[in-house]
């Protein structure tokens, strides 16, 4: 029924994906990131509840990612995480994961958590992004045999992680995690440039990311000096909801008329329908794909074949985690074979 559901969304006028804001206090600083503070309590659990009922029960949500801040800062994110679970959302957290821990792991296995992404931009945290891998080795080895989720992790990549990113991603991939790579944005804005594009496509040259093939498209067409044609469904397909309920058409850019969450209807959703004028260097890759996907949904599944058949026999890696679950049910099939072999 879930994928029922997000298949109709491809072709209606309700939303399919919302990332929803539960804290906007984070434990971390990082120099790129203005979406945190502090000192900010959680947004109140029955409060994020009567959000959550209105955006799946009447503007149609499907997907779901809780964010922060640090989203594993709020005290129920389990539950909170299991209440759109159960209302049949695909749930998705993303974290810095320094936060992680066994009992926490269990409590999101338990709820139907159905993906993590892990953001991580380099290897050894400096001053300016404190995500590093080296005091998250630990964490991602448990979470990696415990986890009953889909898990990857997300790499930014701009001037001060250049040093460290080639070094990350291998040891990412070797650890058996699929990796994502997306660009720093500026309040929204995407600064392309050489070095940026010499390890974007040292990055595809390693991985089958078929996911995202149509945006990187419309990344090097803009490297080229073209202005690819694409229209913003933030605020209609796609909905950021900050601390305070106010839908926004991303992270970073206001709709022309606000609305709190529970005042937004289906035809606020389609009023959001147009262009905008930030489309043209926009950086926020979870809007871009979002907007390319529900725009023309044949098109794109099409162009995402086309990529992996493209690279195939490349000798690229298609990232895939195998989840807690998995692994103990293909080792309980495999003793069964050996039992059946040897009598």
């Amino acid at each position: 029924m879930r994928k029922l559901a997000t298949l109709k969304r491809l072709f209606d006028d309700r939303a399919l994906y919302c990332q929803l804001i539960v804290t906007r206090r984070c434990n971390l600083a990082c120099g790129y990131c203005n979406e945190f503070d502090a000192v900010s309590k959680p947004v109140p659990y029955e409060e994020l509840i009567r959000w959550m009922d209105h955006l799946i029960d009447e503007l149609g949500v499907t997907i779901m990612d809780f964010l922060g801040g640090e989203p594993l800062l709020h005290p129920r994110i389990a539950d909170l995480v299991r209440h759109a679970h159960e209302k049949g959302c695909w749930t998705n957290i993303i974290t810095n994961g320094l936060l992680l821990s066994d009992d926490l792991v269990e409590a999101l296995n338990s709820a139907g958590l159905d993906s993590m992404c892990v953001s991580i931009d380099r290897v050894n945290p400096t001053d300016f992004t404190h995500k590093g891998l080296r005091p998250l080795r630990r964490k991602l080895a448990r979470l990696r045999e415990r986890a009953d989720f889909q898990v990857e992790c997300n790499a930014v990549l701009c001037e001060e992680t250049f040093d460290e990113f080639e070094e990350l991603v291998l040891e990412l991939k070797a650890l058996g995690f699929p990796v994502r790579c997306g660009v720093r944005h500026y309040e929204g804005k995407l600064d392309l440039n050489e070095a940026v594009r010499e390890r974007l496509e040292w990055f595809h040259s390693h991985f089958r990311h078929w996911r995202i093939a149509p945006m990187m498209d419309l990344h090097r067409a803009r490297i080229d000096g073209n202005a690819p044609e694409w229209k913003c469904t933030g605020g209609y397909k796609f909905l950021y909801i900050d601390e305070f309920g106010t839908v926004k058409a991303c992270s970073q850019v206001s709709l022309r008329e606000p609305k709190h969450v529970l005042d937004m209807s289906v035809a606020d959703l389609k009023a959001n329908d147009h262009h905008k004028p930030c489309e043209k260097e926009c950086g926020v890759s979870c809007v871009i794909q979002t907007s390319l996907i529900t725009a023309n949904p044949i098109g794109y599944a099409a162009r995402c074949a086309q990529h992996l058949i493209q690279t195939r026999g490349q000798g690229v890696a298609y990232g895939g985690f195998q989840k807690a679950s998995t692994r103990r049910r293909a080792e309980r099939e495999a003793e069964k074979t050996g039992v059946g072999a040897g009598t």
